[in-house]
């Protein structure tokens, strides 16, 4: 294969950042501090020029990059690299046995100085990227995966909707929503180097729910490339829209491995066969010109009555204490709202009426990247890419984590996605016609 030094150039790198032990894993409104490792976390980075400008893809292992974080390690990594904030796409792949990228305290704790470390290994990893730079060539395949992930929210024999109402549960009829079952692989095909995988896929990581560290599937997933291929590539997985998905298939009551380990492994391979299958018929994409933007989107407030300020609040201090710091403990069951909306309702109580969510997208010559900050439901990744004359993976929690965006048919029903986002009915409308905006504007 023949390279234009003219056209694109990628650079890769990676940095182990598994926290200590006694480290809090954020997740399931309850505290769960790491008592072991699984596998390590790690942060990897792939950056790109194409002579005049230059950006940076990362993914991280956790489970989430708060917004204010996110623009302190865009900032950082701007100064240090000499590029523009807007180039820095910072993605999470939402393992639940991980932890969050958090702003520091400053009050010296081993939470406020690992935080600070962490900080640092953004920045570092990002400039060692670029100092791998190298002539690439862009090609992508599409895949379908079923069985793999499934939408999490269930009609109910009572007519009402359930998110994980529990395996072989009796009163479940039927799945609500779509589940977005394409994997799509982007070979960057490096000149005298290793060639980097881009591996983009749907669900939520949450298939273990242990205290102890583990990147779940996706980073199982870049793992296991990487092996496949013989130490040959590296990998990173791009994690899509999520926010309805996950693995667990409540009407499978013969599969008793879906909280474990070996279940989240499994998935790996599962898509990892998918990419080799695929592998061979990518197609070569355009490998130059390189550009970036950032899409601010205004919206509304999910509301709430008079009425339920006062239970909220109520709610609220029992959560707060280290008693009652666990959403599923029976003293809850008493109250008509719970936990999530209690929690949404005392933070939306203290906001302003609207919020700003950011939409970023980055262009590699002939393929398009847009970035939601939080966890969008599957029908929004889908409707954005099928919005698009171009291809365009579309990835949750980037450059920020803003909470669920259901789509406008979640709103109508009850659920834990509506419950505890703090968004209006109208904002998965919003990001697809932002995510749309995006494309367009990178190619105009």
């Amino acid at each position: 294969m023949e390279f234009d030094t003219t056209n694109l150039q990628a650079g890769y790198y990676q940095l182990k950042v598994t926290p200590y032990l006694g480290y809090l894993i954020p997740g399931y409104y309850r505290i769960r501090k790491a008592k072991g490792i699984i596998e390590d976390l790690y942060l990897r980075a792939t950056a790109f020029s194409d002579g005049e400008k230059k950006a940076i893809v990362f993914s991280c292992d956790c489970t989430g990059i708060d917004t204010n974080a996110a623009d302190d390690v865009r900032q950082l990594i701007a100064e240090r690299c000499g590029i523009s904030e807007d180039a820095v796409y910072l993605h999470a792949t939402h393992s639940h046995t991980s932890f969050r990228v958090e702003k520091p305290d400053e009050d010296g704790t081993p939470c406020d100085t690992y935080c600070k470390w962490l900080y640092m290994q953004f920045a570092d990893c990002a400039e060692f990227a670029f100092r791998d730079l190298k002539p690439c060539k862009l090609l992508r395949a599409t895949g379908e995966v079923d069985n793999v992930g499934f939408s999490r929210i269930y009609r109910m024999k009572d007519g009402s909707c359930e998110t994980n109402p529990g395996i072989g549960n009796p009163e479940a009829v039927a799945f609500l929503g779509e589940q977005d079952t394409s994997l799509q692989l982007i070979r960057i095909v490096r000149e005298n180097a290793k060639e980097i995988l881009f591996v983009n896929f749907g669900t939520h990581a949450d298939v273990i729910t242990t205290s102890t560290f583990s990147p779940d599937w996706p980073g199982y997933l870049a793992n296991l490339l990487v092996k496949a291929f013989d130490g040959q590539v590296e990998a990173m997985t791009l994690v899509g829209c999520q926010g309805n998905s996950n693995h667990v298939n409540v009407f499978n009551t013969a599969d008793t491995l879906q909280r474990t380990d070996p279940y989240a492994r499994r998935m790996a391979r599962i898509l990892a066969g998918e990419v080799l299958k695929i592998y061979d018929s990518a197609q070569e994409l355009e490998s130059s010109g390189l550009s970036y933007c950032r899409i601010p989107v205004k919206v509304g407030r999910n509301p709430w009555t008079p009425e339920q300020e006062p239970i909220a609040k109520e709610i609220y201090d029992l959560y707060c204490t280290d008693e009652y710091h666990d959403q599923t403990h029976p003293i809850f069951k008493k109250y008509p709202i719970t936990v999530p909306e209690a929690c949404r309702i005392i933070r939306s109580m203290n906001l302003p009426e609207f919020t700003i969510v950011t939409v970023s997208a980055l262009r590699l010559g002939g393929m398009h990247f847009v970035g939601i900050p939080g966890e969008p439901f599957c029908s929004i990744g889908m409707d954005l890419k099928a919005g698009c004359d171009k291809p365009v993976i579309v990835t949750c929690l980037t450059n920020g984590s803003d909470g669920y965006f259901p789509d406008a048919e979640a709103f109508k029903e009850k659920g834990y996605e509506r419950e505890s986002s703090i968004m209006a009915h109208n904002v998965g409308q919003l990001l697809t016609e932002a995510g749309i905006e995006a494309v367009k504007k990178l190619n105009s």
